[in-house]
């Protein structure tokens, strides 16, 4: 006999001795049936149980062949639907499922303000006196004071400025650099110093409506000018990628908390 029949046989034999067992239990309290009566009943449970035996291990292997097949398989995409499932099981991302909701954000909130920066500048006044004499001329330092607003327009991003890296789960956005939205003068703030007058002049200087219109235009200017220095534009580009972090970045998280987003500017800005 081989090694196998040598397993089965020990099998019928356990199975027999405690059928066997259990029948004379049942007899000893019941009552004695005929012998070959008995014996058929045991011969019909020893079948039964082999039979059981048998499919249990035929289905146990079917499944296991069935679920190393579909596992080689490759899955493939499910129409109008963003998520794809990988054969390790864990559900990825593709692009478009954050293109959606960071596109939207930047078309409703559109102007995104980065910085306001506070700015003064030295200059002078001067009232020219009798017959444009430099006697007769008065002049003034005076120091003004004002705010620029840098701000980066969101609508300036693109799908194509969206991008995903599925190794690193980092998600990419170029954003615009930041520009010099508006110059606000604060004449408030405006220090008047020592008039410096010639020897003929006397008084400080005093301005009508029209010269005072003209003095602020002025000083706007002025202000504007000392804001579009580059350092300036330098500081607003370090608070540009940190607000456009802190716009973004909840709303990816929202998609997948895995991805984490990565601000850059857009090339050729």
């Amino acid at each position: 006999m081989t090694g196998t029949e040598i397993q089965e046989q020990e099998l019928k034999d356990i199975i027999a001795q405690s059928i066997d067992e259990s029948v004379d239990k049942a007899l000893q309290k019941y009552g004695k049936q005929p012998r070959i009566r008995r014996r058929f009943f045991i011969k019909n449970w020893i079948s039964l149980l082999i039979a059981i035996v048998l499919v249990a291990a035929i289905v146990a292997a079917g499944v296991y062949l069935a679920n190393r097949s579909d596992a080689n398989k490759a899955v493939a995409p499910v129409e109008d639907h963003d998520l794809t499932l990988e054969n390790n099981g864990i559900f990825g991302f593709t692009v478009a499922d954050f293109e959606e909701p960071i596109l939207g954000k930047a078309m409703r909130q559109r102007l995104l303000i980065v910085e306001e920066q506070e700015v003064y500048v030295n200059t002078t006044i001067t009232e020219a006196g009798m017959f444009n004499w430099g006697v007769f001329n008065k002049q003034q330092a005076i120091v003004i004071h004002g705010t620029g607003q840098y701000t980066i327009d969101l609508t300036q991003i693109t799908a194509d400025d969206i991008s995903l890296n599925e190794d690193t789960y980092e998600l990419t956005i170029r954003i615009p650099h930041a520009v010099l939205h508006g110059t606000i003068f604060d004449p408030a703030k405006t220090e008047i110093g020592d008039p410096q007058n010639g020897w003929l002049a006397f008084g400080s200087i005093k301005m009508d409506m029209k010269q005072n219109q003209e003095f602020e235009v002025t000083a706007k200017g002025q202000l504007t000018d000392k804001l579009s220095e580059a350092e300036r534009f330098e500081e607003a580009d370090r608070f540009a990628k940190l607000s456009a972090y802190e716009t973004f970045q909840p709303i990816v998280k929202t998609v997948s908390p895995a991805y984490k987003v990565i601000i850059e500017f857009q090339e050729g800005q």
